[in-house]
Parts: C-alpha cells; structure tokens; sequence
C-alpha cells in the first residue's frame, strides 16, 4: 500500500511540473552564433599528403575497426591546442568515457577551450561528474533538451512527456581545433569501442580534415547555441564531489592492469602509428553534410522546415547498386516504394540490420519483420546480424581479456550507393529518427572510399557474421523464410527468426503494444 501512494505521489507532483514548465527546459532565447568562415589548418601536418592542395575537397579517413575509432578520438583530444567540440547522444561513465573524458580535462588543463553538448537521454545518472567537469574554467558543459527531474524521476518524466522531453539529439560528433573530426555511428562508452565484456557494436565512423570540417563545426554552433541546449550549473548547481574524488576515479581507471592493455593496444593501432608519423592515408572527395536543425523537435512531425529530409538532393539515385546498414530499420511507404522502383531499375539492392537476437530494441524488429517476405519477394537481399559476428576477431582483441564472446549487435548507419558515393551518419531507417531525433548524415563521393565501403559492407554481410534471409517454396508455391549462417564453423538453417529462443520469441510479440512511430 505504502509503495503504491508513493508511486502516486511521484507521479502527481511531475504532472504539477509538467503544468507549470515550459515545454521544453531551457533559456529564453538563442545565443548569438559565432560562425567560422573557414577550417583551420592546424592539425593538417599529419596527414601524408597535402590537404590545402586539395581544397575544395578534404580528406576522410575510415573507422570502421574499433581501436582505431578509439584511438582517432583520443589521440586529436591529446594534439588539440585551441578548441575541442564533443557532441554526442549519449557519453557513458565507463572505462572508455572516462578515459575521453580524462584527456578531455588534460586539454583543458593545457588551456584548450573545451565545449561539450551532450543529450540528457542517459546523463542524469552522471549528474555529480559532470557538475564537477563543467566547474573548470576551460569546459563549458550543455545539456540538449533537459528534464527538470533527475535521478530516478527521470526516465518517469520522459514518459509523461514523451511529445516533448521524449524527442531526442541523436547528433555525434567530435571537432578538434575546426582542423580534424570524427563523426558517425558512435557514441562514448564500452559497447561501442569493443572494450564491454557482455556486448559490443558493429560500428562505423569516419575521420575528416579539410573544409568538410567546418561544415560540422557550424552544426555544433547551431546546437551548442540553441536555447534548447542549457548551461549545466542551471540543471545542477555547487561541487557535489570532491576534485579528489574525481581524480582517483579517473586514475583508477586509466592506471588499472586491463588499461594498460588498452594503451598498449591503441599505440599498436594503424591509426595511431600514422597519425604520430605524419602519413595519416587520406581519401580525397567532395562532401556536403546535411542535419536536422535543433528546432526540430518543438515542431509538428509534418513540419518539414526544420528537417534534414528537405536538404538532402532528390537526385542522388542508384543506378547500379545500394548497399544499406540500419541498426533499427522500419521502411515507411515510401521508402518501400522507392526500394520497389531501384529493383524495377536493375538495382541490386542489399540491406543489413539487427536480427532478433542481435537488438536491442526488439520493439523495432517486431515492426521490421512485416517487411521481411515483401522486400526479399522483390528481389532484396537481406541480411541480419548474428550475435557471434566477428567472434574470432574479439576474442583475439588481448587487451580485452574475455573470457567469453560478448553478444555482437550492430549499430552502424551506412549506405554505399554505384561506385562512388558513400553516405554515413546518424540517421537510423526508422520512424524515430524521421520523425522525432535530430539527426546529421554526409554524402562522400570518392570511388576508392566506395570500394572500400563495399569490402566491408561484403564482410559484415557473410554468412560468418550475418544471417542471410532467403524464401523457401513448397510443392503448392507457398513461401517462408529461412535464415543461413555458418555458426561454429558450419552453415545453418532456421525458420522463424533465426536462431532466436522462445522467450525472444514471446517477447517479440508483446512488443507490438508499442505504436510503430515512437519504437
């Protein structure tokens, strides 16, 4: 009886709050914005060739390998002198955040200006790290889009305000001194650098040097300026921790035995031998990157004005082949229309998301699998991610120490279109990210980057890390789906959404209580 008045209680006061607050948290009215002309040149030293020669175009590096990603991370955090610019949807405690976040507070020690955006989706469980970080007078902490309750209260708060508070910044990016950036699939935290005993992402980021990056500096400006971005010390005010609290958690994680592994790893990565080296390999291309603004999210999901979905070309259309990777892939009508029109064309037309065993948002495969028999009857290929992906390479990864495989899901968002364009992001195929999340993806176009896409995306697709879904036809022409994989070295075959259990199975059906547009 007790628990449940309580529970009541809760509840009635976030109603009151959510009478009496605006909308959406937040100041007033836009700060003034600061808008760079140009990218500087400082970090271009380490690139092999010549990057002001080949301006207009930049430079991209690959990160699909997770130490490398890591490791381009920290190593521009290590050679920033003027500025670092970290936006991020969610930027975890774990060893791998707190190990960013310890150079993040090195380079603002060494004078660096330090701003940091993240959204407020996971971070009130940080809330006393985060006062203590924003007190130092070099980093300027935002939070995007905050809820007035924390703790505990706050997950119920998004909840009772899911048209508001549950509209996301789903954005990543990390801008050093406007010269270098990594930007893409990831955000900060363990699953996403391969470092989680339990899980790990398949993920993809790229590497940026030249114009292209201050085009992603002008969309943190427009964010970190944005009256939906709030000061930290409005959120929380006063030290709730100690700086001497502080510093032992950040020397007992980065002096412990299984990180010096991870040092010993990342100075033995590709990256970090030819960025110190000053041979940083470099695709050069022409780019253009296209974002939801912030405003986005206080308007109506038929409000275009505001959406990314109004900048990108029309015309970028496959002619001979698209190659797609979403995590979460719920096609709407008219992308199953589209897709419809590239096989009518000849278009060899292959997508690659989460299997039932792989997700983490089982709600999204629910709706997924409606799809399923449509796409491969119009000649899709289709291929879901085994939980096993990639498991001799993890295992052999020594700075990780497993003992077991931890449980593969992918994360990456890609798409490789003909010969020479690639497209990559944050923008999941699913309604969410349509319809409610702020989202930003590029378009690059360099054959040899496309090539090189394309051997990863053949590589992620095996049957040693995917589930290759094809129809089975009976003797009366009625079809089913079946899901091949090799599994322990021998190829596989199954019905009913791979090799998933029961319970999964179970769950996968109770999910679909969840409306389709806010999975």
């Amino acid at each position: 009886m007790y628990k449940k008045s309580y529970l009541a209680f809760l509840v009635t006061i976030l109603l009151l709050m959510n009478g009496c607050a605006g909308k959406h948290p937040g100041i007033k009215e836009d700060r003034p914005l600061h808008l760079s002309k140009q990218s500087s040149p400082l970090l271009y030293t380490y690139a092999k060739d010549d990057i002001l020669a080949h301006a207009p175009q930049s430079g991209f590096y690959p990160l699909e390998d997770h130490i490398n990603s890591l490791a381009a991370r920290l190593v521009l955090a290590n050679h920033a002198t003027k500025s670092i610019r970290v936006q991020y949807f969610t930027f975890s405690g774990d060893a791998a955040g707190t190990v960013l976040a310890k150079a993040l507070i090195d380079a603002a020690n060494r004078g660096v200006k330090v701003e940091i955006l993240i959204d407020d989706i996971a971070l009130s469980m940080h809330d006393d790290v985060v006062a203590l970080i924003n007190m130092h007078k070099n980093i300027t902490f935002r939070v995007f889009n905050p809820t007035k309750a924390r703790a505990s209260l706050h997950y119920v708060e998004m909840g009772l305000r899911s048209g508001t508070v549950g509209r996301r910044m789903h954005n990543k990016a990390f801008i050093v001194d406007n010269s270098m950036a990594v930007y893409g699939g990831r955000n900060i935290g363990d699953i996403y650098f391969g470092t989680d005993a339990k899980h790990f992402f398949i993920d993809n980021d790229v590497l940026t040097a030249g114009p292209f990056v201050n085009q992603l500096n002008h969309e943190f400006e427009y964010y970190f300026t944005n009256k939906l971005s709030v000061d930290f010390e409005e959120i929380i005010k006063g030290d709730i921790l100690t700086k001497v609290q502080v510093k032992l958690h950040l020397d007992n994680v980065t002096d412990n035995v299984h990180y010096e592994s991870l040092k010993k790893a990342l100075k033995e990565s590709s990256f970090y031998k030819a960025f110190t080296a000053k041979k940083l390999p470099l695709y050069f291309a022409d780019a253009e990157l296209y974002y939801d603004m912030p405003q986005k999210i206080t308007t109506k999901v038929s409000d275009h004005t505001y959406q990314l979905r109004s900048k990108v070309p029309k015309d970028v259309i496959a002619k001979k082949s698209f190659y797609m990777v979403s995590p979460y892939f719920i096609p709407n009508e008219n992308m199953m229309k589209r897709i419809k029109e590239l096989r009518d064309n000849g278009v060899d037309v292959a997508i690659l998301t989460n299997s039932l065993e792989s997700t983490d948002a089982i709600s999204v495969y629910t709706y997924y699998a409606d799809y399923q028999k449509k796409l491969l009857e119009m000649g899709v290929r289709l291929y879901e991610v085994h939980p096993d992906a990639y498991k001799e390479e993890v295992l052999q990864q020594s700075y990780n120490q497993l003992k077991k495989m931890p449980r593969a899901g992918l994360h990456a968002k890609t798409i490789v279109i003909d010969d020479s364009l690639f497209v990559i992001g944050s923008t999941n195929m699913d309604p969410r990210s349509r319809n409610l999340n702020t989202e930003l993806v590029s378009i690059i176009k360099n054959k040899k980057l496309n090539a090189h896409e394309k051997a990863v995306f053949k590589d992620m697709t095996s049957l040693k890390n995917a589930y290759t879904l094809e129809l089975e036809y009976d003797e009366d022409h009625h079809s089913k789906i079946i899901w091949k994989a090799i599994i322990n070295g021998k190829e596989e075959k199954f019905y009913n959404d791979g090799n998933a259990g029961l319970w999964l199975k179970i769950k996968k059906g109770v999910t679909r209580i969840i409306p389709k547009d806010v999975v």
